[in-house]
């Protein structure tokens, strides 16, 4: 929980690195476990809860992707008309926009383009991308399940989600 609330609010409203944010939460070998902790494939609990915190921060601030969208249109339309530097007015916003999740930094290496692929391999990483997907979903779910009421959760079932940790080494002779 505390590297997820470093994740999203950062420390004293700074953002920091998934590395940062697992050194600070006091996992050892923080660049593998801040890197790791954000796949929904092997922490999809993990991923849910840093989607309900992010959530909430839009809530609360009152930022919608609509709304972000509308106040950068007129900023540009501000600085068009007239001829003012709106710069710290935009970048207050996109830093709106960060805190409400809506900008990522990241790199992608991409090898190959989606015209290259065939209709099985287009399929295949559509299902990958769902699956992905899904277990964020399901965790979702059952996060939200277990913040309802106390007197509502006595009867409560929990769903375990299944375990896709088996890790076959075919090099392997035991």
């Amino acid at each position: 929980m505390k590297f997820a609330q470093l994740i999203v609010y950062g420390v004293e409203g700074s953002p920091i690195t998934k590395t940062e944010a697992a050194r600070l939460a006091g996992y050892s070998d923080a660049s593998r476990e801040g890197s790791i902790m954000t796949n929904p494939k092997h922490y999809p609990l993990v991923c849910a809860f840093i989607s309900n915190l992010r959530d909430e921060v839009r809530h609360k601030y009152g930022i919608s992707f609509e709304a972000h969208l509308e106040e950068l249109g007129k900023i540009r339309d501000r600085g068009k008309k007239d001829n003012r530097n709106l710069a710290a007015a935009a970048t207050t916003e996109i830093a709106r926009g960060k805190v409400a999740g809506y900008y990522i930094d990241q790199k992608i290496i991409r090898h190959g383009k989606i015209d290259d692929l065939n209709l099985d391999q287009l399929y295949e990483r559509m299902k990958t991308i769902k699956e992905k997907n899904e277990k964020v979903l399901e965790a979702k779910e059952l996060l939200n399940a277990s913040e309802e009421p106390k007197s509502e959760s006595k009867n409560m079932t929990v769903k375990l989600l299944p375990q896709s940790h088996k890790i076959s080494d075919q090099d392997s002779t035991s």
